[in-house]
């Protein structure tokens, strides 16, 4: 045997050997094919000459954009995009900001080894895939502020600009707003035509001097108010609350109303307490009554996009609410007031507040949180709803309630929709108000330098009881919070100023605002507001868009500190504002710009198409990926 062994020992060694390799290599053979086949299957395509990407290359973009959202929050906001979307727009980031010589060493990360470890550790995904993740978000980071800051901004004119766009006034105000021209005189019947028509399908305020006359969703209402007071005298004199039931009650809630056998009269503690129990199956019972009454006449009804289709009988076949109220009366012995109405005229859907009563009621059947009356008609079929609550005209509509305990039924009886005027005749009113307000705006205009003359002289209160207007109002403008805007800014949202709202005026004018604060920006620092002539603190602005004059009076101005400049300054907001206000307020375009979808388009990547390149296109790592970067 030994001899034998001996004989063939090289050739069992070979054989058991490579036994035991296969054996030892089985756990890791899928691990290994797979490997393979991600390094070899095409994903994706880039630049004319189609270079490459395969599905481990992928994989690996997958996995630093996965630690990238992961830890989203503690980086920096990126400039224009805010944060990155999808694989395909990190990718491409990265290329551009490779091809910028944005993306240095792995120094750049900006952590040391002992960090890079603990955030390994803490996440689960490898160094190595941290470490170029950040370097590759740190370049980007970079490349986008790079483009932000294209322009050159000098320290300099930043600062100027800072002051212009975070300083603030305080400054007391006075409107004087165009009426009718001094004569009283009415505009021909040539020129009422020609605004109409110029201005007949644009939103009031939307126009030039804020006119237009497109007509806004109204509607009619009818509907019957049933008073807390009613219900609970109701319950007061029924059998539910005779003395028997209320002695009843007192008994089996001794506990809480101590005292039942030491005394024959009823406290009203007693008697509250049991009405509260009684109110609210009340309620209920008094609502199921009322619809079913209602549903009685349209079941069988067909549907459609969760509306009734009515008949053209309707109106004789429906139930009136004053038969309701009446089987009310009947029913539940309530006292109750007649049938109300919204009026003969159409009501603004925006106006149902102003209702008394039912304006600020409320349901909770669509939803957890109780629908305002407002709300809840901005769905109505009639007038292009949605269809998120099923409200429709000349149907009676969910029972409403308010915080009094007060019920309502209610239904539209004629609804109509925001259109142009049909008309001269539905906004001539209008019209001929508007012409006169312009005519008149034009003779305050030729008596602008008068009245800022008188004003510097005799003072803001003298000039409101001359022209008979509110009196100064006090109020304070700056065009950004800082705070906001930086936070629209770190979003890749556009910035928005604040609003520019003037005390008595219905329509917002950035123009005159923007004046206030230009005028302030011109004093020195240091300079006090009250050590200044009144000729410097005075001034009279036209605010076209309210066909009106502004008075001001400067009373204190807050600067923009040095401390905020440079914490706007290092976040790269002044300079986003001001290429904000370079592509007039809409930085859409460029935003647009570094989207997924125009970063593929500007460098031709395609995506292979093949199943697997397909389950690769998606932001959740792979599980291959996933055990990858944990192991």
């Amino acid at each position: 045997m030994n001899r034998l062994l001996r004989k063939y020992s090289k050739l069992l060694l070979a054989v058991f050997g490579t036994g035991l390799m296969i054996v030892f290599l089985m756990p890791q053979i899928p691990d290994l094919v797979s490997r393979f086949g991600a390094g070899t299957t095409l994903v994706a395509t880039l630049g004319r000459n189609d270079t490459k990407i395969t599905a481990q290359d992928w994989n690996e973009v997958r996995n630093e954009l996965q630690f990238i959202d992961k830890f989203q929050a503690g980086l920096p906001p990126l400039p224009l995009i805010g944060r990155i979307e999808t694989p395909q727009q990190y990718f491409l980031l990265v290329h551009e900001a490779s091809e910028a010589g944005m993306i240095g060493g792995t120094v750049t990360a900006g952590i040391s080894d002992q960090e890079l470890l603990t955030i390994s550790r803490n996440s689960g995904f490898p160094p190595a895939t941290v470490r170029q993740a950040l370097t590759n978000r740190a370049g980007i980071y970079r490349y986008l502020v790079h483009m932000v800051n294209a322009g050159q901004y000098s320290d300099r004119r930043l600062k100027g600009e800072g002051r212009r766009l975070f300083d603030a006034a305080d400054a007391q105000i006075v409107t004087m707003k165009a009426d009718q021209p001094d004569d009283g005189a009415m505009p021909d019947e040539q020129a009422i035509q020609n605004q109409f028509e110029t201005y007949r399908d644009v939103e009031p305020g939307e126009g030039k001097h804020g006119f237009g006359y497109r007509l806004p969703d109204r509607l009619s209402l009818e509907w019957l108010t049933i008073p807390s007071d009613s219900i609970d005298e109701s319950l007061r004199n029924s059998d539910a609350m005779s003395d028997r039931e209320l002695m009843k009650y007192w008994r089996r809630n001794e506990s809480r109303f101590p005292g039942f056998d030491t005394t024959d009269d009823i406290p009203d503690s007693v008697r509250n307490a049991m009405l509260a129990d009684l109110r609210s199956s009340q309620v209920d019972d008094i609502s199921r009554s009322i619809n079913d009454k209602l549903r009685l006449p349209r079941r069988g009804f067909d549907e459609s996009g969760g509306y009734l289709i009515l008949p053209d009988d309707w109106s004789d076949r429906q139930v009136a609410f004053e038969d309701v109220r009446n089987m009310l009366q009947s029913e539940y012995d309530l006292s109750l007031e007649p049938v109300s109405n919204s009026g003969d005229a159409m009501i603004e859907v925006d106006d149902l507040i102003e209702l008394e009563g039912i304006g600020r009621a409320r349901s909770d059947k669509f939803s957890r949180l109780p629908i305002g009356l407002p709300q809840l008609l901005t769905q109505t079929r009639e007038l292009n709803g949605e269809g998120l609550y099923p409200i429709q005209a000349h149907v009676a509509g969910p029972i409403l309630s308010d915080t009094d305990g007060n019920l309502y039924l209610f239904r539209i009886t004629e609804a109509d929709a925001a259109r142009p005027p049909k008309s001269l005749d539905e906004s001539r009113e209008e019209v001929v108000k508007d012409l006169q307000r312009l005519a008149h705006y034009e003779q305050l205009l030729a008596q602008l330098d008068t009245i800022e003359q008188s004003t510097e002289t005799d003072g803001m209160d003298t000039l409101s009881e001359q022209w008979d207007v509110e009196a100064p109002t006090s109020r304070s403008f700056q065009k950004y919070q800082p705070g906001t805007v930086a936070f629209y800014v770190q979003q890749g949202l556009n910035p928005q100023p604040t609003p520019a709202i003037l005390p008595g005026l219905p329509n917002e004018d950035q123009a005159v605002i923007e004046a206030i604060l230009a005028e302030t920006s011109e004093f020195e620092l240091g300079t006090s507001i009250n050590d200044l002539e009144e000729s410097d603190r005075v001034m009279i602005l036209p605010s076209e868009q309210n066909l009106a004059l502004v008075a001001v009076r400067l009373i204190d101005r807050r600067s923009l500190d040095r401390d905020a400049f440079q914490q706007l300054a290092v976040q790269n907001v002044i300079p986003m504002l001001l290429l904000n206000e370079e592509f007039g307020g809409d930085m859409t375009p460029l935003q647009d710009t570094f989207s997924g979808e125009s970063l593929m388009e500007r460098h031709d990547f395609k995506f292979a198409g093949n199943d697997e390149a397909d389950n690769m296109n998606a932001t959740d790592v792979p599980e291959d990926a996933q055990a990858t970067a944990t192991n």
